[in-house]
């Protein structure tokens, strides 16, 4: 007897994202376990058990394959189940599970891009050092908007490529001037410094300023400077 499936329920986005990290798989895994938990019925979910049990019984990857492929060309003989229109998923608009599910996984991009971006930052004292600069002097740079810092935890953290040693100051010319036009938040500034642009022949704005090509990143940070 096929079993009635129950109403979807949106999965805590914060509980997806803890789980995957205990059990060191991608956050996907578990929100198609999840999927399928709450929308196929007691059959369909006992082959899904039954395919596991037979991965984990030491089946070659090849055999595990040979299954899968299987069970794929059994569903693409069932027909197309929805409209035939490419774009009619665009024009659609997404349910709760969806939405949720698109959250999630911006949220987790943007933790992993800020975590990439903390690992190339240096800390205040360092920052100091190569800058030549008292501790009340860099702040008074980072709060003028003069020079680069994102906020970890309780400290500000400066990203290591704006700094240039032979550089008057040790900050790489025209990244103030440059800073001063991009009316972003610090993280989004970091990023858009280190995102290659056609303008600048496929060079980051960041490069490019070390290139000494402080024109043409201005000119574009001006053009720029109001991205959303």
């Amino acid at each position: 007897m096929v079993a009635t499936k129950s109403r979807a329920v949106t999965p805590d986005t914060s509980l997806i994202a803890e789980t995957a990290a205990r059990l060191s798989v991608p956050p996907r895994r578990i929100r198609v376990a999840l999927r399928a938990a709450q929308q196929l019925s007691d059959v369909e979910l006992d082959v899904v058990d039954r395919f596991a049990a037979f991965a984990a019984g030491g089946a070659s990857p090849a055999r595990r394959g040979a299954v899968a492929a299987g069970l794929l060309r059994a569903l693409a003989a069932l027909g197309p189940t929805r409209a035939a229109d490419p774009l009619a998923a665009v024009d659609t608009p997404l349910d709760e599970a969806g939405a949720a599910d698109a959250t999630l996984q911006g949220e987790l991009e943007v933790h992993a891009r800020r975590r990439q971006l903390l690992q190339r930052c240096v800390s205040a004292a360092d920052a100091c050092l190569r800058t030549g600069r008292s501790r009340q002097a860099l702040e008074r740079l980072r709060r003028d908007g003069r020079v680069l810092a994102l906020r970890a935890g309780n400290q500000w953290r400066y990203p290591e490529w704006q700094f240039e040693r032979d550089a008057p100051g040790g900050i790489v010319p025209g990244l103030a001037e440059v800073l001063a036009r991009l009316h972003l938040s610090p993280i989004g500034t970091a990023f858009w410094l280190l995102q290659p642009s056609a303008a600048l022949a496929a060079r980051t704005p960041i490069d490019a300023l070390h290139r000494g090509q402080r024109e043409a990143v201005l000119q574009l940070a001006i053009e720029q400077g109001y991205l959303p």
